[in-house]
């Protein structure tokens, strides 16, 4: 069983937010203790718009964490096909001020081959500025991503393998 304090964990070092941190942390365990339950709850604002309608589906709290996280800008779900703006805005966006200018160009865009190619290589660029991407695993043809530092990555990571 997942606890409460690893989902604390990881959002503790995605946000850096205790509030925010300590409310989600405790969502989670809601979905855990009670899923047919979290699922009525939630149902109408955030999984009717995912298709989601029964609480059989696997990927339930994760797409409900997902949905917070994003709302607070702290992580974009980007489409699988290239596009450099939709990139280039999340990265601005979830790099909290760090970068201000645009990293790809329609160029590259055109180079790559689908959303992922595209976040490879922003890694490159973050990596030179002590930032890192981390991607959540859902079954979907998105890319839930996040911004974090350098050195958070790997705890981080570690969280959500152990978690997802």
């Amino acid at each position: 069983m997942k606890t409460e304090q690893k989902y604390f964990e990881l959002l503790i070092l995605i946000t850096n937010d205790v509030e925010l941190s300590t409310f989600l942390s405790k969502e989670m365990m809601e979905s855990e203790n009670d899923l047919r339950s979290f699922f009525e709850k939630h149902k109408a604002a955030h999984f009717t718009n995912r298709g989601i309608s029964s609480a059989e589906n696997p990927d339930l709290a994760l797409c409900y964490l997902l949905d917070k996280l994003e709302e607070n800008e702290f992580l974009c779900e980007l489409d699988y096909k290239s596009d450099s703006e939709e990139l280039n805005y999340a990265i601005r966006l979830l790099s909290k001020g760090i970068i201000t200018k645009d990293l790809f160009s329609e160029e590259d865009e055109e180079d790559a081959h689908g959303m992922f190619e595209l976040i490879f290589d922003a890694e490159d660029y973050l990596e030179e500025l002590d930032l890192a991407i981390v991607e959540f695993p859902i079954e979907s043809d998105s890319h839930p991503i996040s911004v974090v530092p350098l050195e958070k990555l790997e705890a981080v990571q570690t969280l959500i393998d152990e978690l997802f």
